[in-house]
């Protein structure tokens, strides 16, 4: 008998084929990019490692603290959001649940650029729309935190939400209900049956949520230039001004790879632990 080949491999094809095009090939021609000598266009041979000397050595640092900084920060925020959010969709929103979820994901479906421009007028100190609120409703008058970190940060979290809610809510679906009961019954307070129940259970959702979120931040750069101003500057804006204005692609690209490196880093330890089958009930 003919040994059945199995046809995995060939349906698999066009993806990796996608992959190694689309994706490995980029990288690969960034990194010897990132090689060259500072404002070479051409790809030699003359390789050389200064651009990443230069990295940490003239003031690239400081951007790319920032984007992990409020990166980390926007993650925490909206997880600490995202849990409560999810458990009231999951087990009490009922027939509203849907629509709840397809409000907030629709602004998803609208221009990044739109909505953030929207919550600088919401923030401006005269005119914007929280400040002439309360001035007329309590006679308060406040500064604004418009160009400003806060304000970026603000923006990040208001954009990166729905990432982290979906999977977080995906992850609160697979605790069974009679667990809870199970534990609350052998006498189990409510920070005990979070932290030894719904937690470990909506782990898996939980990474996934926060890995989206995190990389989603890194690679960020409008809410800081349109609500931050030149208050904030991040790695992303320091790439692109490396490419656009400076002419300098090699030094954008080494700065490139290190955020590529750094999120490599982060994500693949994480993603190796994860049981992506117990997430989709296999």
């Amino acid at each position: 008998m003919r040994a059945r080949r199995s046809p995995g491999p060939w349906f698999a094809a066009p993806v990796a084929l996608f992959m190694l095009a689309c994706f490995a090939a980029p990288i690969f021609i960034v990194t010897w990019f990132s090689l060259m000598p500072a404002r070479s266009f051409d790809l030699t041979t003359a390789f050389t490692a200064e651009n990443y000397v230069t990295a940490f050595t003239e003031g690239y640092a400081r951007p790319l603290m920032w984007s992990l900084i409020g990166a980390a920060i926007t993650t925490t925020v909206c997880a600490v959001l995202a849990w409560p959010s999810a458990v009231i969709l999951h087990r009490h929103a009922g027939n509203w649940a849907t629509v709840v979820a397809a409000l907030i994901a629709l602004p998803i479906f609208i221009s990044e650029s739109v909505r953030l421009f929207g919550m600088s007028v919401f923030m401006m100190p005269r005119g914007g729309i929280l400040a002439g609120t309360l001035n007329a409703l309590f006679g308060l008058q406040i500064g604004s935190i418009l160009n400003t970190w806060s304000a970026a940060l603000v923006g990040m979290i208001y954009v990166h939400l729905p990432f982290m809610l979906f999977p977080l809510l995906l992850g609160v679906s697979l605790i069974p209900a009679d667990r809870i009961e199970a534990a609350r019954d052998l006498g189990a307070n409510r920070w005990q049956v979070f932290r030894e129940v719904e937690l470990p259970l909506a782990a898996p959702g939980l990474t996934i949520g926060a890995l989206l979120t995190f990389v989603l931040c890194i690679g960020a750069n409008a809410e800081a230039a349109i609500l931050g101003g030149r208050a904030v500057t991040v790695i992303t804006t320091a790439i692109e001004q490396r490419f656009s204005f400076a002419q300098d692609w090699p030094m954008g690209a080494a700065l490139t790879v290190l955020v590529i490196a750094i999120t490599a880093a982060i994500v693949l330890p994480v993603l190796a632990r994860l049981d992506l089958n117990r997430l989709t009930r296999r």
